[in-house]
């Protein structure tokens, strides 16, 4: 009788290709990082060969036969979750779990709205919500640990689906004796100012310096912040000006000292839509969501 690993076992080692880390890699598999890891050894005895290189302690180091599992899982897994949505699709529509991703920049302002409409529309499903930014997101999709993801474009996703719901506008955030008592303003008009932006990696920032056309001088002093509400908390003491959009300034409180300027036109924007990878086996669930979410929001 020959000695296969078992799904499990091969789950647990593409969580630890993803993340290569132990104590991660449990916590995706909602196990203990000594389940996980006797797991592994286990499959390692089966198959007779070492599938990661325990002579470097620090860091983990996949065999030669360890990355032929690897690859071979990467392959069945996809299958497999094929089949069982299938089944599921044919004995009850529109059930099971969606591992939907959303970036920080969108999360806090869409999915109060998103969820109950979600609830309402799909009793029998499970929302799993993953916020993250936009390329750990884009990752885990293409790894097949995410089926969806709700983002900010431009972005590259070449490889997936896209379905555009909106665009929306930036608009100036800065203190009420600011630009004079202009109304509006012209984005050119913003590079004489400290320019207050999320830090690297959050695509908010790329977008609003893209979409205004704005470049940071090597030599103006720039202050940054993981939140957007803390950069609203940091132009209320007046360390500058920030670049909202519209989402945040319908959701949110806002200090009582800042004052929102619409931009001139061009308006800059960014757009805001669905990914999910080609061929998915969630394929008609994420169509009927992402049909729901489209006509069932006011934009």
């Amino acid at each position: 009788m020959n000695n296969f690993p078992t799904l499990r076992q091969l789950q647990y080692l593409c969580a630890i290709d993803t993340h290569m880390n132990f104590r991660l890699a449990a916590e995706e598999c909602n196990v203990t990082q000594p389940t996980l890891s006797a797991a592994i050894k286990e499959m390692e005895s089966l198959l007779g060969n070492s599938v990661l290189d325990r002579s470097n302690r620090k860091r983990i180091i996949f065999t030669t036969f360890g990355k032929e599992v690897l690859k071979t899982a990467k392959s069945i897994i996809p299958q497999l979750e094929q089949l069982s949505a299938n089944a599921l699709r044919l004995s009850e529509p529109l059930s099971g779990l969606i591992r939907l991703g959303v970036i920080p920049t969108i999360a806090p302002y869409l999915l109060p709205e998103i969820l109950p409409l979600l609830q309402k529309s799909f009793p029998k499903m499970t929302f799993q919500i993953t916020e993250d930014l936009s390329a750990h997101l884009v990752d885990k999709l293409n790894a097949g640990n995410l089926d969806l993801i709700l983002m900010a474009f431009p972005y590259d996703v070449a490889n997936f689906k896209t379905l555009s719901l909106y665009k929306e506008k930036f608009y100036c955030a800065c203190l009420k004796d600011s630009f004079s008592n202009q109304t509006s303003i012209k984005p050119e008009k913003l590079k004489d100012h400290p320019l207050l932006l999320l830090e690297d990696g959050h695509c908010l920032r790329d977008h609003a310096l893209e979409s205004c056309k704005l470049q940071q001088p090597a030599d103006q002093k720039m202050l940054s912040a993981t939140s957007l509400q803390t950069i609203l908390q940091m132009v209320a003491q007046g360390y500058g000006i920030t670049l909202l959009p519209e989402m945040v300034i319908k959701s949110s409180i806002l200090p009582k000292v800042i004052k929102i300027l619409p931009l001139k036109n061009p308006v800059p924007t960014r757009e805001i839509g669905f990914s999910w990878r080609r061929n998915s086996p969630q394929s008609e669930n994420i169509t009927a969501v992402t049909k729901v979410i489209k006509t069932g929001l006011k934009f």
